[in-house]
């Protein structure tokens, strides 16, 4: 049992994760408990703790304190999670009166969370900063060891940007990550059921940060040999890391992970599927920017190696999406050729919901044109292959796109008829 942390803010990891982590690591965590042995009591020193993955930090924690040899230590954990916090110390100092010091025990803080402030890329984070100049007063204020429990990229920003600080570095414990970590990472982003952009603000981010553990641990620059299937990995990764930025309308830092997926596909036969998924997400972002010359650019790459390989389920969205484009910008024609296109590869491979949507597209240009013949059958074809898929949302869509047509044009009851079918579809499934 933990006794100075909370079990509702600290989770309980199972004795046999514990034990996998400690068996893994067996030689650093054996130098790990040594050192907190020889570091004298009421003496200022520092240490940190290499791992890249939460669960596995925790594991290692709770591997500690629970040591026979620990028994006579008194661990105080803190968790410094804001991403946006530059004075450490200052939090330090906040937190420190309140801790209970029991007698006749060797009083260590573990320290956890600051990766989120140090960040991964940039230089000189204000935080790093104060670490070098508030250096001499961790030995004054705080006169105890110190363990940072930190990801490998963090530890080396430490190096890097803070080395003054980084000075009164006694010990790095590196541990590293055991398969079934990595495993379960795997599992829960890249081969989970549901896409990161459809997940809920908290298992978005929740997500975000496995990918991002995930991204570090295939990194070559972590020590460990890439294979060709972690480099495969390593780009599926930066594509979700994107996709998740994306439906975050951060499209600075989509476009950056997508960049590097693109550098490391290059021309290799092996990743040419991912090539083409990484240039039509670009086309994607760059649409969704406000890019619009961009976004074609990427799409006709992508529309390329589409061709190249056979993806036609990629061909066809690549085509609807470039339909959309012109379309927005006016340019009519090129639109309703795209869409053509888009159909007759719907068509092909029986993408009924992609058929349903490049119908609707469609009638919604010719309407704009003026052509009400040609708007309503297009609106009718899409209309019966949602109510053949039962997609009912699309249906409503569609229904409220014909009302709107014959309200124009005149015809009341038909107009009134569609709108209330509509209604009806709405609430059914609560779309107010």
């Amino acid at each position: 049992m933990l006794s100075n942390k909370p079990l509702d803010q600290f989770k309980e990891i199972p004795e046999i994760d514990r034990q996998r982590i400690v068996e893994f690591n067996q030689e650093s965590f054996d130098q790990l408990l040594t050192f907190v042995d020889i570091v004298p009591e009421n003496a200022f020193d520092l240490g940190f703790i290499q791992s890249n993955f939460a669960k596995d930090r925790d594991a290692i924690i709770q591997a500690l304190i629970n040591h026979p040899d620990c028994q006579d230590m008194q661990f105080e954990i803190w968790d410094f999670p804001d991403s946006d916090m530059r004075f450490l110390m200052d939090e330090i100092l906040k937190v420190l009166p309140t801790v209970e010091v029991q007698a006749d025990k060797k009083l260590i803080f573990i320290v956890r969370g600051v990766e989120n402030a140090i960040g991964m890329t940039g230089e000189y984070p204000p935080m790093l900063v104060d670490f070098n100049w508030v250096r001499d007063a961790y030995p004054v204020k705080v006169p105890h060891l110190m363990l940072f429990c930190l990801p490998d990229y963090a530890i080396t920003r430490v190096a890097n940007f803070a080395p003054d600080f980084w000075a009164w570095n006694s010990g790095t414990f590196v541990f590293k990550t055991p398969a079934n970590t990595r495993d379960d990472a795997i599992s829960q982003t890249l081969d989970a059921s549901k896409g990161i952009s459809n997940c809920e603000v908290p298992e978005k981010q929740e997500r975000i940060d496995l990918l991002k553990r995930l991204l570090i641990e295939y990194t070559p620059s972590n020590g460990r040999e890439q294979t060709h299937e972690d480099l495969k990995t390593r780009i599926r990764v930066l594509n979700d890391l994107a996709i998740a930025y994306r439906s975050r309308s951060e499209y600075s830092t989509a476009t950056y992970y997508l960049k590097q997926a693109l550098d490391l596909v290059k021309d290799d036969e092996d990743f040419i599927s991912l090539k083409a998924n990484t240039l039509y997400q670009l086309g994607w972002i760059q649409d969704d920017w406000g890019n619009p010359k961009e976004a074609i650019a990427f799409y006709q790459q992508s529309l390329e190696v589409e061709e190249k390989i056979g993806n036609v389920q990629g061909k066809a969205a690549t085509l609807h999406n470039l339909a959309i484009i012109y379309a927005n910008q006016g340019d009519v024609e090129k639109a309703i050729a795209f869409y053509q296109q888009s159909l007759e590869v719907e068509e092909k491979i029986g993408n009924v919901q992609g058929k349903a949507a490049t119908l609707h597209n469609l009638a919604i240009i010719y309407a704009n044109q003026g052509d009400v013949e040609k708007a309503i059958a297009f609106y009718q074809q899409s209309l019966e292959l949602k109510e053949k898929i039962g997609n009912v949302q699309g249906k409503a869509a569609t229904l409220h796109q014909l009302a709107g047509i014959y309200g124009n044009q005149g015809d009341v009851e038909k107009a009134i008829a569609f709108y209330q079918q509509s209604l009806e579809l709405k609430e059914k499934i609560g779309n107010v």
